[in-house]
């Protein structure tokens, strides 16, 4: 389960907004981003309470804060799991 070689921040950014869905491993916690039903989406798994909504891309990842920072801050400690 490592980073998928060379995956960067504006892959990232560019499988979203083409409504792919990530699975992603930052601290040991499984996460999500993707796009639901009409809105971007982010939650930790298992955890309900962690859902974050936006209206877009960018919207979204302005409010997802992991440790006081956002997912591009810690891009270099963030391992992609799973991208469908």
């Amino acid at each position: 389960m490592s980073k998928l070689m060379g995956y960067s921040y504006k892959e990232l950014l560019e499988d979203l907004k083409v409504g792919r869905e990530i699975h992603f491993i930052y601290t040991n916690e499984h996460y999500y981003i993707g796009r639901g039903t009409g809105q971007f989406m982010f939650w930790k798994f298992y955890d309900s309470a962690s859902e974050i909504t936006g209206e877009d891309v960018e919207d979204l990842l302005r409010k997802v804060i992991l440790d006081g920072k956002r997912i591009k801050e810690l891009w270099n400690l963030i391992k992609i799991d799973q991208i469908f």
